[in-house]
């Protein structure tokens, strides 16, 4: 799986979806900047994914969920479930 093509993908629909231009990013990051995500030509760090996040109106882990569906071709619902468990058995051990 290649997330950078997953994320530039899914920040490109989810940006739509939400009325934004790339201009609309200026606060955080450059116009060429979000055009190089979107092709999946960089790789945003965790703090700018966190400010991408935020501009976006979502959260970071709603953000990556979608990526990381888009990036296995599988339903975003099937791996909430799936994260829901592995949350589930990882706090069981005190984590």
């Amino acid at each position: 799986m290649d997330y950078n093509v997953a994320f530039g993908t899914t920040f490109k629909r989810l940006r739509r979806l939400k009325g934004l231009t790339q201009e609309d990013f200026g606060a955080v990051v450059s116009e060429r900047y979000v055009r190089m995500l979107e092709k999946g030509e960089y790789s945003p760090t965790l703090g700018t994914l966190a400010d991408l996040a935020q501009v976006l109106g979502v959260s970071l882990v709603t953000l990556m969920a979608l990526v990381e569906a888009e990036g296995r071709g599988s339903d975003v619902k099937a791996l909430v479930a799936d994260v829901a468990v592995q949350l589930e058995e990882l706090a069981g051990r005190g984590l």
